[in-house]
């Protein structure tokens, strides 16, 4: 197991089935996958690391011989330095027949760097900003900030709805129909790493 990923912490398990579960086959095949998914992510040194392993379903009940949730794990890990931490969070899947891991869903791994933390942020910003600006009626072209894609605008007395046809994004609030003003809603955004 490389170095970095020498010191997580596995468990505790409250089940017989994760606690036998942790051998050493089945932390060098977490290693091996980390190595290759996680650490090509890391952009700049690191001075510590940390990080847990823990059975997302840990009750004796889950773990039957048919069980299709007995081997998820959330996993949780950080590259520390004094400029800030690179981390992810994320449920991972061992197939004890290929002595293998995969994300949940079989999606890539996304290591939150601060590069990446400050761009994702500042790309939401950018995004509410332009749909007040639309809400506004302020003379701006509705184009998705992410991918260039022509947005779909909803702008009725009860309810304003701006959404990307990729998926980039979706904007959608309620309205009072008396004045207008925007009561509550919900700002969705695609995952980092998502098609």
């Amino acid at each position: 197991m490389h170095p970095a990923f020498a010191d997580i912490q596995f468990g505790p398990f409250a089940s017989a089935y994760h606690s036998r579960a942790m051998t050493p086959e089945f932390k060098e095949a977490l290693g091996a996958f980390l190595e290759k998914e996680l650490l090509p992510q890391v952009e700049q040194p690191f001075e510590s690391t940390s990080g847990t392993l823990v059975a997302a379903y840990d009750e004796e009940r889950c773990c039957g011989p048919n069980s299709a949730v007995r081997d998820i794990y959330e996993f949780e890990f950080a590259f520390h330095r004094s400029s800030g931490d690179d981390t992810i969070k994320v449920e991972l899947v061992f197939h004890a027949g290929a002595r293998a891991f995969s994300a949940r869903g079989n999606k890539p791994l996304y290591l939150w760097t601060p590069a990446r933390r400050d761009r994702y942020l500042a790309e939401g910003r950018h995004i509410q900003h332009l749909c007040g600006r639309i809400a506004k009626h302020e003379g701006v072209e509705a184009v998705c900030p992410l991918c260039s894609a022509v947005l779909s605008v909803h702008d009725s007395p009860s309810l304003f709805d701006v959404s990307c046809p990729n998926r980039c994004f979706k904007y959608n609030y309620h309205r009072d129909p008396a004045n207008g003003q925007l009561l509550h809603g919900h700002f969705f955004r695609k995952e980092p790493g998502e098609i």
